[in-house]
């Protein structure tokens, strides 16, 4: 299940946001939305969970038609 997780630094009132469960550009969407919320962060970094691009698996059938003489 995605989720998002805010810490607030209290020495330094740095707020941090991790977003887990969404893999790939996906990400962006949700990144988008909490910038608009909280504005624009001091440092942005893209994690490996980021860096998956999800696997499309290509399925192929063939058929074979018979025609009538």
């Amino acid at each position: 299940m995605p989720e998002v997780e805010f810490t607030i630094d209290t020495q330094t009132g740095e707020l941090r946001m991790h977003i887990h469960g969404i893999a790939g550009p996906a990400c962006d969407d949700v990144a988008r939305l909490v910038k608009e919320l909280t504005g624009e962060p001091g440092h942005e970094e893209a994690t490996a969970e980021y860096r998956l691009r999800p696997s499309i698996h290509a399925r192929t059938s063939t058929r074979i038609q018979s025609r009538g003489t």
